[in-house]
């Protein structure tokens, strides 16, 4: 009996995968190093990347087509070291045809509806430019916070930019990323963004 309970906890911690393929969200042929990855981000099921190529500003970029569903960049100071609900936080949340959701947030102030000219709605395709690596909000570095979660019906994002029924993680998907070994970016890997193909 304790095999059986012990092969259903190993079955369900493992993470879902996206079931689509996402590329990097940084523009094509920049070099991209892993802070955090799925597994060890904090909380779990998020990954932070940034640009190490020294041609700043870096470009983000969705990483598959859909439409916005929420845009904040309004703030422009970095909070490091915050409660994560204290910080103010500059992000964009797309939906995919499929039903996932991709979030890329810490974007530099007003570069999204700003310098990318973006609005609630526009349809973005993969590689459209949503707006400049940055380090605002809860950020310790210049770096894009990137994450893949399946919403419940009808729901969406508190005032913070945080996914709503999200507790312990439980709607977030590790990404599957093209032109990458396993599809899984690991911590400290470097890796080059490009489009999936």
């Amino acid at each position: 009996m304790s095999l059986v309970l012990f092969a259903l906890a190993t079955a369900t911690s493992a993470p879902s995968r996206s079931a689509a393929l996402y590329r990097l969200p940084f523009a094509d042929g920049t070099a991209v190093k892993v802070f955090d990855d799925f597994r060890s981000h904090r909380p779990r099921g998020r990954i932070d990347l940034y640009a190490v190529d020294g041609k700043k500003p870096y470009r983000v970029v969705a990483a598959r087509a859909g439409r916005i569903v929420a845009i904040q960049d309004d703030y422009a100071e970095q909070q490091s070291g915050r409660p994560a609900a204290e910080c103010h936080n500059n992000y964009v949340w797309i939906a995919h045809e499929d039903g996932e959701w991709s979030n890329y947030s810490h974007l530099a102030h007003h570069s999204v509806t700003g310098k990318a000219g973006l609005k609630v709605g526009d349809r973005m395709e993969a590689g459209t430019y949503l707006g400049d690596e940055g380090a605002v909000g809860c950020a310790m570095l210049d770096h894009v916070h990137f994450e893949v979660v399946r919403p419940p019906s009808g729901a969406g994002i508190d005032a913070g930019g945080f996914l709503l029924d999200n507790a312990d993680s439980k709607r977030e998907l590790e990404p599957r990323f093209c032109g990458v070994a396993q599809q899984t970016v690991v911590k400290d890997g470097t890796y080059t963004a490009q489009p999936c193909c």
